[in-house]
């Protein structure tokens, strides 16, 4: 089955038109709809097959395919079709299957011609075209452009007249683009003249001689001769094309353009020309394109090392045709030139010049930014910053966080919008830079980026990689935790690992990646917030102050993204080595702050493997000593006590969590505002608290009124809000809106499988409350199957003898009896009710279900003694635990009247409990109903998240 999502995939990204990795990473996290975001590198695995990504991702790659594929199917029923596939593939990962999914797929079709053909779509020039001036020769492998040549031959008859200026980065094919052009349309003209225009003297010499060449009068004095040929240009009468080849400042040269008459191109990397014409800015290839010429040019590149290859040089076609060239020679596997290319690029791109083109990638750049450091130390010293961070765009508000803060004169500069606009304006001039969003945001393709930096002396490249840092360092808002500072920490983090910062040891460097790892975490990508804590604790216990506060805060952020993404062994682990050295660390000691975060990650550790008791005490000791240090109202202590809430809740103690978390909600409210993250987890909390204690409509009110603010704050896939919707599908099945709670609950575990994967804590408590839901509208047999794929992974990830596992496996007695299975259910909950007990003792809530459950086996096996004294000792204990109006102590009271003897002196119990569970849920409850028929009733068990 992965084999089959891969294949699709390839299939929808062929009809899609190939679009470059990091174009659909760009366009998806421009896409506000879009349910995650995906890094190119993320993009490129998942098409290929590299293992499985999380759904959330590919859903994210399926939406952006799907709306440019050429059949232009529906995107929803893509999205579903392709979930479906991942789901089984996913599936049979989790059975043990391979996770390689490289499938057999057919060959794309690709231009496999020989180099030196003509392609039989390029019409070839008329032997009796009038004069073609020094034009390169034309290009006979060619690769794609088609959509900005049709652009061009477009534009090129618009009104009113002006010339059509071929504008972009060095390197991206102008020069190619104008010479397909001509040739393909030179039997349109009398006349076609190629000029060579990066000097001004350059192009008034190819006029002078284009008046030869046409025995139109000439002038000793070369002045003449060109206003000359320009009046006759002018004149009309002949049908031209001009072209200005590299054309530098237009203030230079645009005296020497024709007005009139005819056609003129210039192709300039200098962006002054943008306003002197209609502008047509030349991209790097799409992906499709870089491919194909690597493919027909290079030696035995298969698509794949085609795709890496392309994405290493940016898609920049002098590059690729540079190193086509120079991997046919050499028979390079491409693999070893990937190698080589992070080693040595700039040798590399300096070593051969291919074609007709006049320098390498490699000299062309240099030669550029060699200028620019001739005509603004500042402008260069731009540059090179920019080298130093990631190739993705960034905003001009990001770089003037650092003003003041950098070496002069890029400091100053940074602080004054016209210094900062000139450079810029340089940068552009010389096509080093891409300008986007009208003016707001600055762009260095990748081999700019690398050949800038690495031909650069150690000392200033050293001091260009300073800068960033400091760069990222000023622009850090320092509060991960608000949502007003993500736009900004979205666009620190694409610089990170090109900055170099993790390898930084100084404190402000340090906190970026910190508090970066913090706002992923924050965002719900736990992923990429263990990526980046794992290689920085990696790289800072390698150094002096490794016991540092800011390595174990580091440690820390990992601590809780393994937990976030299940790696639940690790987390521990590492928790329990960090809390034991700082117990009895000099600097640290059981009072730190740092000490207590450890203890905090530990007593999840102990809630997730069962061991509530533990995690407990962990809690109540850790609120102790922040409450004596920091004091009752400090943010630590409320965050303490949050904590502290959770174990008690794990251990069946709702009352107890509700003070605590009712106290929270003011503090919170009035503190932070009804509507911030940690008031609306408090808010959660207590719904929760609710929920236990069976006031149903009131936990299902509670957590509706504030689930909108908060998707609004944290996203619709968001792990607490995903579980903050989990609470509303229990409130409704047991407020008896079981139609609506088996829709709901449907829906979020499908959102929960695709968003955290099969195997994720919340994603296994939507698919027991689904199942749980399906048997209580009586679809008992996809409830059985559902079940037992959760017991199943309940039982891989947590153990036999988790609470959580024996919970699932107590939930599916109740199908097994739906279905008439009596002596399996008996088997299956008696062993539960064991189990339970010895874990959790007799008044924990979940073994009082069980016990519920067990008795109606009983009943049902008509052994009515046992039911009775099993009912009767259960019911004495939820009264005691649960209290008496609890609907699962009046569903045991119910369930022990149905069998109890019409002589027995307690024989009314069952009136009575009946006529308070209808004041309780209401007369049409599934419950009441099946009481009223006298059928006992069942107490499912829904764990509330660890």
């Amino acid at each position: 089955m992965a084999q089959t999502l891969v294949a699709e995939l390839q299939l929808l990204y062929r009809a899609a038109g190939r679009p470059s990795y990091r174009r659909i990473s760009t366009e998806i996290r421009k896409q506000n709809h879009m349910p995650d975001t995906v890094s190119h590198e993320t993009v490129s695995a998942i098409l290929r097959g590299d293992g499985l990504a999380r759904w959330s991702k590919v859903e994210c790659v399926v939406r952006y395919l799907a709306a440019l594929a050429v059949h232009h199917p529906d995107v929803a029923d893509e999205v579903r079709r392709f979930h479906a596939l991942w789901l089984a593939a996913s599936d049979e990962a989790a059975r043990g299957g391979s996770t390689s999914t490289s499938p057999e797929l057919p060959e794309p079709r690709l231009d496999t011609r020989p180099f030196f053909e003509v392609p039989p779509d390029l019409p070839a020039v008329p032997p009796s075209v009038t004069p073609v001036g020094p034009a390169p020769h034309r290009n006979p492998g060619f690769t794609g452009r088609a959509e900005v040549l049709k652009l061009i031959e477009t534009r090129m008859v618009g009104e009113p007249w002006q010339p059509l200026i071929l504008y972009g980065l060095g390197g991206v094919g102008k020069t190619q683009l104008a010479v397909e052009y001509l040739h393909r349309h030179a039997d349109k003209y009398d006349l076609v003249w190629w000029i060579t225009a990066e000097e001004r003297s350059q192009a008034t010499a190819s006029l002078a001689a284009l008046g030869e060449r046409q025995d139109w009068p000439i002038s000793r004095d070369m002045g003449q001769t060109v206003s000359m040929v320009l009046s006759r240009l002018e004149a009309g009468g002949l049908r031209w094309l001009i072209i200005f080849d590299n054309a530098g400042s237009p203030d230079d040269l645009l005296s020497l353009v024709p007005t009139m008459g005819g056609h003129v191109i210039v192709t300039t990397r200098d962006a002054a020309w943008l306003d002197r014409g209609r502008p047509v800015e030349v991209d790097v290839f799409t992906r499709r394109e870089s491919i194909e010429l690597l493919r027909a040019r290079g030696h035995e590149i298969d698509f794949d090392d085609a795709d890496q290859l392309a994405d290493r040089l940016g898609d920049l076609p002098l590059a690729l045709e540079q190193v086509a060239a120079m991997q046919s020679a050499t028979r390079t596997r491409v693999q070893e030139y990937l190698r080589q290319l992070d080693e040595r690029a700039v040798s590399l791109l300096a070593a051969a010049r291919p074609g007709d083109y006049q320098a390498t990638v490699a000299t062309a750049f240099a030669v550029a930014a060699d200028r620019v450091r001739e005509e603004s130390s500042a402008a260069a010293q731009l540059l090179e910053l920019l080298s130093c961070l990631g190739a993705e765009p960034i905003s001009l508000s990001l770089l003037r966080s650092a003003s003041g803060q950098l070496p002069p004169p890029l400091g100053r500069m940074l602080d004054q919008p016209v210094p900062l606009n000139d450079a810029i304006w340089l940068l552009r001039r010389y096509g080093l830079i891409k300008v986007l969003d009208e003016g707001q945001t600055l762009q260095v393709h990748r081999l700019v980026q690398t050949i800038v930096r690495d031909t650069r002396p150690a000392e200033s490249r050293g001091q260009a990689f300073t800068s960033a840092c400091q760069l990222l360092a000023e622009a850090n808002p320092c509060n991960p935790t608000e949502p007003l500072t993500w736009d900004m920490y979205a666009q620190i983090g694409p610089h990170l690992r090109p900055a170099r910062i993790i390898e930084a040891a100084d404190a402000a460097s340090r906190q970026v990646v910190i508090d970066q790892a913090t706002y992923l975490y924050e965002i719900g990508d736990f992923d990429g917030s263990r990526r980046l804590s794992n290689d920085a604790w990696t790289a800072w216990r390698q150094q002096a102050n490794a016991d540092s506060e800011q390595a174990y805060a580091c440690l820390r952020r990992l601590v809780a993204a393994l937990f976030a993404v299940g790696r639940h062994g690790e987390s521990r682990r590492l928790a329990e080595e960090a809390w034991n050295n700082l117990v009895t660390h000099p600097d640290y000691g059981p009072d730190h702050p740092t000490t207590l975060e450890f203890a905090d990650a530990l007593a999840v550790a102990r809630r997730i493997s069962g061991d509530y008791t533990e995690a407990l005490r962990l809690d109540e000791e850790r609120v102790e000593r922040y409450a004596r240090s920091r004091g009752e109202d400090d943010r630590y202590t409320g965050s303490a006590r949050n904590n502290l809430g959770a174990s008690l809740r794990a251990l069946g103690d709702f009352r107890a969590a509700l003070d605590i978390d009712t106290a929270l909600v003011a503090a919170r409210r009035r503190a932070l505002g009804p509507d911030h993250q940690r008031t609306l987890l408090s808010i959660s909390n207590l719904a929760r608290d609710l929920y236990g204690l069976g006031r149903y409509a009131e936990a299902l009110e509670t957590q509706r009124a504030s689930w909108p603010a908060y998707r609004d704050r944290l996203g619709d896939r968001h792990p607490l809000v995903l579980a903050a919707w989990r609470t509303i599908v229990l409130g409704l099945r047991k407020t008896g809106h079981v139609a609506t709670a088996l829709e709901e609950g449907r829906r979020l575990y499908l959102v929960s499988q695709g968003h955290l994967g099969s195997d994720h804590d919340l994603s296994l408590a939507a698919m027991m409350t689904y199942a749980n839901t399906l048997c209580a509208v009586g679809n008992v047999s996809q409830a059985w199957s559902l079940s037992t794929e959760a017991v199943d992974r309940y039982r891989r990830r947590f153990g036999e003898r988790n609470p959580l596992t024996l919970a699932a496996a107590a939930n599916q007695a109740i199908v097994l009896r739906a279905m008439g299975e009596r002596r399996r259910a008996r088997h299956m909950g008696e062993s539960c009710l064991y189990a339970l007990r010895q874990a959790l003792g007799q008044d924990h809530p979940y073994v009082i279900a069980a016990a519920i459950g067990v008795g109606n086996d009983l009943a049902l096996a008509h052994e009515e003694d046992n039911a009775q004294r099993l009912l009767a000792r259960t019911l004495d204990d939820t009264r005691r635990v649960r209290g008496e109006r609890h609907a699962d102590t009046l569903t045991c009271a119910i369930n022990l009247g149905i069998v109890l003897r019409r002589d027995d002196p307690a024989a009314g119990l069952l009136s009575s409990s009946l006529q308070e569970l209808r004041e309780v849920l209401g007369d049409d409850h599934p419950l009441v109903t099946a009481a009223v028929d006298g059928r006992p009733g069942e107490c499912e068990i829904e764990p509330p998240p660890v």
